[in-house]
């Protein structure tokens, strides 16, 4: 008896997205820092969590709020 085998490979159904985040502080001080590391850490955990998801970049902004044009409330 002459049996063939045939080999199917699985497909990949998941289509993965490539992710950004984005972390903001409005100062340098120590304390905002450490709100900026606590933000990075965050997102990437929440990032991480879904399996989809592909971190692609952190994006980090440090700027100061004085002298910019003022919101309209």
């Amino acid at each position: 008896m002459d049996s063939k085998i045939w080999y199917i490979p699985a497909q990949n159904d998941r289509l993965e997205k490539k992710v950004g985040i984005y972390c903001r502080v409005s100062t340098n001080e120590r304390e905002q820092l450490y709100s900026l590391a606590a933000q990075i850490s965050a997102l990437t955990r929440a990032v991480a969590n879904v399996s989809q998801w592909r971190l692609a970049d952190v994006f980090i902004d440090i700027a100061s709020a004085k002298g910019e044009i003022p919101r309209r409330e």
